[in-house]
């Protein structure tokens, strides 16, 4: 299984401590940083979810503490937007999700990590992934 966050710099200044967080596993977990969650656009969350991946989370900054005073509110707006549209697809919204944590607060990203890892847990694995297995057992003679 396969784990994306994409992480703006300034809510986890130091994307490998992320990684630390998570641990040795047999998921893979990449952490993309970003300038701001703000710069993720809808195409971007549903692109890395139909490589496929298991699960896409976003890790922003209150808005009060926003570099780009805007941008948490931007990124709000576009996970509900993303949420609808895997809703009307057929595939679950939780296969997204996003947390606010204060720059700095260590704690806050040990609980997103956890989060993240219950969320998985429950989901399982992406049924794209196993779409592609489905199908070539059906055209299998």
């Amino acid at each position: 299984m396969e784990v994306v966050v994409f992480a703006c710099q300034q809510a986890v200044a130091d994307p490998e401590a992320l990684k630390t967080l998570w641990g040795p596993s047999e998921v893979r977990f990449r952490v993309l940083p970003e300038p701001c969650s703000s710069k993720l656009e809808v195409f971007q969350l549903l692109r890395t979810l139909a490589t496929p991946v298991d699960l896409v989370w976003v890790i922003g900054c209150e808005e009060s503490l926003c570099r780009f005073s805007e941008g948490s509110h931007r990124a709000g707006n576009r996970m509900a937007y993303t949420k609808k549209y895997l809703g009307e697809i057929g595939l679950e919204p939780a296969r997204v999700a996003r947390s606010v944590v204060t720059p700095g607060d260590e704690a806050a990203l040990a609980t997103v990590v956890e989060e993240i890892r219950d969320r998985l847990k429950a989901l399982g694995p992406s049924p794209l992934r196993q779409a592609p297995e489905a199908a070539a057992r059906r055209s299998a003679p």
